[in-house]
């Protein structure tokens, strides 16, 4: 059993979606657009303490999947960046701790020069440390990798070569992320350990060239979603799902009207 089977599936909205909205004000549109629980962002969280205890006082249990997110940086000679990955931890954990996140997303850096052999091994031991630090909390941590051309850990097997002995670490799987690394298959991705996947779409320009900001609603780019779907059913993926654009013209929109048609967009490709 995957551990989205264990999860339940459903679809969750991911606050860069409606990044403009505020952390409350975002919970109560996915309630409105029927979605069954969010991801909340750290971009609006972080040092915000008001917004924080506005969305605790609203959220009820299980609502939060997860906190996007937390970046493991190497330093210049290709070490991990220790200190900054703990106190990121430090600012991070007690959010979750807040609003009952389930998960703390981690990524890897965009670090141009840097070979994938040679981040590995670091990724790994901030993957460890930042899995440790969560524990402590009742939080698990789930790694995502970043298909951008300046990202060392730019695939799917990548990600999975991260986790591999990473105990207690799961995966996460963004749409546009695997369209920008080629659309590989996903052989070699351990979905047992996929918790959560990110759906989007992304417009019709070379796949590494693809930044966050060009992401539109599924249905409305090129990426292969319903092939990628059947790929991760066919191998025991049940959900959960969450829709997660970062296009700035939806942040300029009403966020109920964006919600809804999204979750139209997801229910269509789903069923």
């Amino acid at each position: 059993m995957s551990l989205g089977e264990e999860a339940g599936g459903g679809i969750h909205l991911n606050g860069a979606t409606i990044m403009s909205t505020s952390t409350d004000r975002h919970i109560e549109v996915a309630r409105e657009a029927g979605y069954v629980g969010v991801e909340v962002r750290a971009e609006r969280l972080v040092g915000a303490p008001d917004e924080l205890r506005a969305a605790a006082a609203l959220v009820q249990s299980g609502e939060v999947w997860s906190l996007n997110g937390l970046r493991i940086g190497l330093r210049e000679d290709g070490r991990l960046d220790r200190e900054t990955l703990d106190a990121d931890l430090g600012r991070r954990l007690p959010i979750c701790r807040a609003l009952g996140a389930a998960y703390l997303l981690v990524v890897p850096p965009r670090a141009p020069g840097v070979s994938a052999d040679a981040a590995i091994s670091p990724l790994r031991d901030g993957l460890s440390r930042a899995r440790d630090e969560a524990a402590r909390s009742g939080v698990r941590v789930a790694f995502e990798f970043l298909g951008f051309a300046d990202c060392p850990i730019g695939s799917a097997a990548l990600a999975a070569a991260v986790v591999a002995d990473v105990q207690g670490a799961d995966l996460v799987l963004d749409s546009c992320h695997w369209h920008a690394s080629g659309g590989e298959s996903l052989a070699a991705f351990d979905v047992d350990r996929l918790a959560m996947v990110h759906l989007n779409d992304a417009p019709d320009k070379p796949p590494r060239l693809i930044e966050d900001a060009d992401r539109v609603l599924p249905g409305r780019g090129v990426i292969r979603l319903h092939d990628l779907v059947a790929e991760l059913r066919a191998r025991g993926y049940a959900g959960p799902w969450s829709l997660e654009t970062f296009n700035p013209s939806y942040w300029e929109a009403d966020p109920l009207t964006v919600a809804r048609e999204g979750k139209a967009a997801l229910d269509a490709l789903l069923s």
